[in-house]
């Protein structure tokens, strides 16, 4: 005689899923843009998505954004302003990164663990802006999504694009927004950690400080003063 599969027992109430175990309580993914690429560049603009990661367990992620605009003090390389999309007479008329530097530090200090990809390349630039600021570099332990992903041995390129594109998600546009590639850096985590629960891509608002420019005057601009 045949019988019915007996069902799974309900989870209980106290339970959490085995992924949740070796997530940090709380992560910071976070993404710069900048003027270039040489270390006397400047920090243009910061995009962090704070997960508390217990939210994942009931399937509603509960995510705080942050997006800034800095006046990085300098004209940006034309092929760095081509990727983030701020021209020089727009950012002059930003807060220099210094202004919020306390606030950045404090953000980062609150969190378990710091995620970026390629985060030598954003915690390079971040630090600078700190010690700028008089302020000490990020002691939390960070976590790099792209050398995690070179580490699992997967064929082809290791750069954002690349990963998101293995693992079904991209940009809205473009452009690199450094609050979105925040995000994409957190999915390429939750991606590499098996966790079965996505963060859905946040409202894309522009930074929060962003100030409107005047008019544009005609012909070249003038010196930086």
């Amino acid at each position: 005689m045949s019988t019915l599969p007996t069902a799974d027992p309900a989870p209980s109430p106290d339970s959490s899923p085995d992924w949740l175990a070796w997530l940090p309580p709380r992560l910071v993914a976070l993404d710069v843009e900048t003027t270039g690429l040489h270390e006397t560049d400047r920090v243009v603009s910061f995009g962090a998505v704070v997960l508390t990661t217990a939210s994942l367990a009931a399937g509603r992620p509960d995510i705080a954004c942050h997006h800034l605009i800095f006046d990085p003090g300098r004209a940006s390389h034309p092929r760095a302003e081509a990727v983030h999309g701020y021209d020089d007479w727009l950012l002059r008329h930003q807060d220099p990164a210094g202004r919020h530097a306390g606030a950045l530090a404090d953000l980062i200090a609150g969190a378990d663990l710091v995620v970026a990809h390629n985060a030598a390349f954003d915690l390079g630039f971040l630090n600078r802006e700190l010690r700028e600021a008089g302020l000490p570099p990020v002691a939390t332990k960070v976590y790099c999504t792209m050398e995690a992903y070179r580490r699992r041995g997967e064929k082809g390129r290791a750069a954002l694009d690349a990963v998101c594109r293995r693992i079904g998600i991209g940009r809205v546009g473009a452009r690199h927004g450094a609050l979105e590639d925040a995000w994409l850096a957190l999915r390429a985590y939750l991606w590499l950690q098996a966790c079965p629960v996505a963060v859905a891509r946040p409202t894309l608002a522009p930074p929060a400080n962003l100030r409107a420019a005047p008019l544009r005057p005609e012909g070249p601009l003038p010196p930086r003063g």
